[in-house]
């Protein structure tokens, strides 16, 4: 199995649910949009005001890869149930982390139908997971860094090294004697590529 079909679902590794992409995997590379417009009698086209992103859909194309006999096969599927429903059988937000992309997580919660074919005697299966993020970023774990301002007058710059903005939160603690804080600025700019 290849590092771009291993992924995990729930914190559960695909292998351990018994479960490989199939290779032909289509990956969405934005969610639909959601467009604002209004037609204007007597003009042709409509007028755009904006568009946003819609809930992001995932499907993913599996195949049971551990399955033997039919009842391994309905085991296997148990397993994967357990870890899409709460204990009530409500779907619940799972995170969805792709090894190609291990810093990165969905939340997604599943959505929709998920028909089971069965082959080779009922011992193997494919079907279609579909899974929905209702926030359509991924998104990777909080950076925190901490500066040390030990001069008057000192100047720092302050990147997100990500691709969404992002401004940052800044908490300034006086470690020692009453000196006041004054004549603080924060500009803020964006650097294009």
């Amino acid at each position: 199995m290849s590092d771009i079909s291993r992924f995990s679902l729930g914190g559960v590794a695909n292998t351990a649910l018994g479960i490989e992409l199939m290779p032909d995997y289509k990956e969405p590379v934005l969610p639909k949009t959601r467009g604002q417009s209004v037609t204007i009698p007597g003009r042709n086209g409509v007028h755009l005001f904006d568009s946003d992103l819609d809930a992001r859909m995932i499907v993913l194309d599996l195949v049971m890869i551990d399955s033997t006999t039919p009842e391994t096969l309905q085991s296997l599927t148990k397993t994967l149930s357990l870890v899409l429903l709460d204990q009530d059988g409500h779907p619940e937000d799972v995170a969805l982390v792709f090894t190609k992309e291990p810093l990165y997580t969905y939340t997604v919660r599943y959505a929709g139908n998920m028909p089971l074919k069965r082959i080779i005697a009922g011992s193997k299966g494919f079907f279609s997971l579909p899974l929905m993020a209702q926030d359509p970023f991924s998104y990777a774990a909080e950076d925190t860094d901490t500066y040390n301002v030990v001069a008057a007058y000192q100047t720092m710059a302050v990147e997100n090294g990500g691709d969404y903005r992002t401004p940052p939160t800044m908490t300034i603690t006086m470690k020692t004697g009453s000196v006041d804080v004054t004549g603080f600025t924060l500009i803020t700019r964006q650097i294009k590529p």
